[in-house]
């Protein structure tokens, strides 16, 4: 008999999808109703409301309202509203699994299974665990802190707090859902108005982001513009590498928080907060060796920082922003010496 909290719970998960096979459930105008909702809140807040549904009709509805989502976003084939989405399913199942009632029935350990990580409890007093280093890398989320070489690592295992190993099934759970489902040969006639009422929430602005050509950027900073604009999950030190980059480079912030706003978990109020505060504290670029530790150096331009990437065309921007760093471009405070802080742009949930 199917775990119907769970089901309810984590809907991406094999157990929901053998209750709706096995109950033969259907997409009926209420459960497309329902999936239209889910949709809505996801890309309006990036985030999904946690339901206190015990009841089975509750908790089946829960289950059926994913299931129709899901379907729409197939129908729908916009690659910013499955991104988007994914991250909205993923943040939700973290927050269950924070949960009290889940902690105690192990859903931890048996959605980490679902993922193929064969997660262990190392010591359940202190609610660390521990996994097979290969399983742990696909898994781990594009921060400095997750990196391998700043992880405890023994006899091939990685040791993980419980934090950290909900993390892992979160970013586990993004990656399932973010995967395309095939495109419909035809949009079924009762999704079509869905979509045509959705297609409002997605963004439409396009932004120029400056009369310098992008090819003039070097290639961390290309890359990071080039994952926005496919609503690509850009890292969070990677957010921060490119607001300090776009900044320098003379970009107001009205444009720079346009950029961000093709990112999967994109906030409008927190962005805008961030930008201004990474603007206040005039932090320097950081330098092609700290983007590399960061995980968001992809060449070896021997540039020593982005900003002497080709900086005669950049001109007298470039040049004043290179004479404020300290250092030659070790990626120090300008105005004071200052560890750059992560201000963690466009995600409300810090790590």
């Amino acid at each position: 008999m199917a775990d119907l909290r769970f089901a309810s719970h984590f809907p991406f998960a094999q157990e929901a999808k053998t209750y709706v096979r096995e109950q033969k459930l259907a997409l009926d105008a209420a459960a497309l109703a329902d999936g239209e909702a889910r949709i809505r809140e996801g890309l309006s807040t990036g985030a999904l409301k946690l339901v206190a549904a015990d009841l089975e009709t509750a908790q089946t509805r829960q289950i059926t309202a994913y299931a129709a989502s899901r379907f729409i976003l197939a129908a729908w084939g916009n690659r910013w509203a499955l991104r988007r989405m994914a991250v909205a399913e993923s943040k939700r199942a973290h927050e269950y699994l924070q949960g009290a009632a889940d902690t105690r029935a192990g859903y931890l350990l048996t959605l980490a299974k679902e993922f193929g990580m064969e997660l262990t409890a190392a010591e359940k007093a202190a609610q660390t665990y521990a996994l097979p280093f290969w399983q742990y890398l696909p898994n781990a989320p594009r921060d400095v802190h997750y990196k391998l070489a700043n992880m405890p690592l023994a006899a091939g295992q990685v040791s993980v707090s419980a934090h950290q190993a909900m993390r892992l099934v979160e970013e586990a759970a993004r990656h399932r859902l973010e995967e395309p489902t095939a495109a419909m040969s035809e949009v079924p006639d009762e999704i079509k108005p869905i979509i045509a009422r959705l297609d409002a929430l997605i963004p439409k602005e396009s932004i120029a982001i400056s009369k310098i050509e992008q090819t003039d950027f070097p290639p961390c900073i290309q890359k990071l513009l080039s994952d926005l604009s496919h609503s690509v999950n850009v890292p969070h030190l990677g957010r921060l590498a490119l607001a300090i980059y776009l900044i320098k480079a003379g970009l107001d912030d009205e444009k720079i928080c346009a950029l961000f706003s093709r990112a999967p978990a994109y906030d409008a109020d927190t962005t805008k907060y961030q930008v201004q505060y990474t603007r206040k504290k005039a932090y320097s670029m950081p330098s092609c060796t700290t983007m590399d530790s960061w995980g968001v150096c992809i060449a070896q331009c021997r540039c020593f920082n982005p900003l002497k990437f080709k900086q005669a065309v950049h001109g007298a921007n470039a040049r004043a922003s290179m004479s404020q760093t300290a250092g030659e471009g070790h990626g120090v405070e300008a105005q004071k010496p200052a560890a750059i802080i992560d201000p963690n742009i466009g995600i409300k949930r810090s790590e």
